[in-house]
C-alpha cells in the first residue's frame, strides 16, 4: 500500500488520537511513546498518522513547523516523522529545535541525498513514494533502539502482546476483536486514566465511523469477555459518570499495591516530563 494522497480527510492535531504504543516498567507501570508527523499535504499526513496508530502508537499530525512547535510545547514527541522541506524551515532544523530524533521524508532521488541527510543528523531517511508498511517498520526499529518500544504489557494477571495483538489472562488466551483490542489498549494508557467516549471513539475507530453509542456497546462487550475470562466484576473497566471509562487496577485480582502505586507514579511523571521542548 502506497502512501499516496487520495481524498480530503479531517485532521487530528493532538496526541491521544490513537491507541498509544505502551512502554512498561518491571513493575507493570505504563507510559506511552509519541510520534509527531509533520507533512504539508493534509491527506498524506492523516494517512501516515492513521497507519502509525494501527501499530499502537500515539500519533499527532500537523502541516507546519509552527503547528509542530505549538503541540510540542505541551508534549514533546519521542520521534519526529517530517517532510524534508517545510514552508518555514527544514525537518533537520525542526528536529534540532525540538531536540528529538527525526525520520526525514524526502522527494529527492539518489543515494547522495540520503547520505547527506543521515550525515546531517537524520536518524532515518525514507524516499517518496514509499509503502506504509515500510514506514511502520522503520518507526518500530527507531523506537526499539532506545527502549521506547515494548512488545508486551503485563498488568497483574492480564498480559497484552502488542505486536501479535494477543491478550492472555493467567496464560490463558482471551479472544478479542480488533476493535476490542484497540479499546483495551486505549484504556491501558495508563490504568486509572479516564478516557471520554469521544477519545475512545477517535482512538479505536477508523475516521468517520461509529459514535458514542458504538463505544458503549463495545465497552459492554469487552467487559463481558474480560469478566468471563476471570478478570473480576466488570472486567476491570469502570464507568466514570459524565466523563467516560477507565481501567482500574483496584478491580484487578493479584495486583499488588506497589504495582498500582508505580503505575500511578509513572502516569504523573509522564504528564510532566515533556513540558519543555
Amino acid at each position: 500500500m502506497k502512501a499516496s494522497p487520495a481524498t480530503s480527510m479531517a485532521e487530528e492535531s493532538a496526541y491521544g488520537r490513537g491507541p498509544c504504543f505502551l512502554s512498561v516498567t518491571s513493575s507493570g507501570a505504563i507510559s506511552p511513546a509519541c510520534i509527531l508527523v509533520v507533512e504539508p499535504h493534509p491527506t498524506l499526513r492523516m494517512v501516515l498518522a492513521q497507519r502509525l496508530r494501527q501499530d499502537g502508537h500515539m500519533a499527532a499530525a500537523v502541516g507546519s513547523a509552527v503547528e509542530a512547535l505549538e503541540i510540542c510545547a505541551e508534549q514533546q514527541p519521542d520521534l519526529l516523522v517530517s517532510a524534508e522541506l517545510l514552508e518555514e524551515t527544514t525537518a533537520l532544523k525542526l528536529a534540532a529545535r525540538l531536540r528529538c530524533r527525526v525520520m526525514v521524508l524526502t522527494a529527492r532521488s539518489g543515494a547522495e541525498a540520503v547520505v547527506s541527510l543521515l550525515d546531517s543528523g537524520a536518524e532515518d531517511v525514507l524516499r517518496k513514494p514509499f509503502g506504509l508498511e515500510e514506514l511502520a517498520a522503520r518507526c518500530r526499529k527507531l523506537l526499539s533502539r532506545t527502549g521506547g518500544l515494548q512488545e508486551q504489557v503485563t498488568v497483574g494477571p492480564l498480559s497484552v502482546h502488542l505486536l501479535l495483538r494477543q491478550v492472555t489472562l493467567r496464560d490463558q488466551p482471551v479472544e478479542l476483536s480488533p476493535r476490542e483490542f484497540a479499546l483495551l489498549c486505549a484504556l491501558l494508557m495508563p490504568p486509572g486514566h479516564v478516557r471520554s467516549r469521544q477519545e475512545l471513539l477517535t482512538m479505536a475507530w477508523p475516521p468517520f465511523s461509529g459514535g458514542p453509542r458504538s463505544v458503549d456497546t463495545q465497552v459492554l462487550t469487552l467487559r463481558r469477555k474480560l469478566e468471563q475470562a476471570g478478570l473480576g466484576e466488570g472486567g476491570g473497566i469502570e464507568t466514570v459518570r459524565q466523563q467516560g471509562y477507565r481501567f482500574s487496577l483496584d478491580n484487578l485480582p493479584e495486583v499488588s499495591s506497589e504495582a498500582a502505586a508505580e503505575a500511578n507514579s509513572s502516569h504523573q511523571q509522564f504528564s510532566g516530563q515533556h513540558q519543555t521542548a
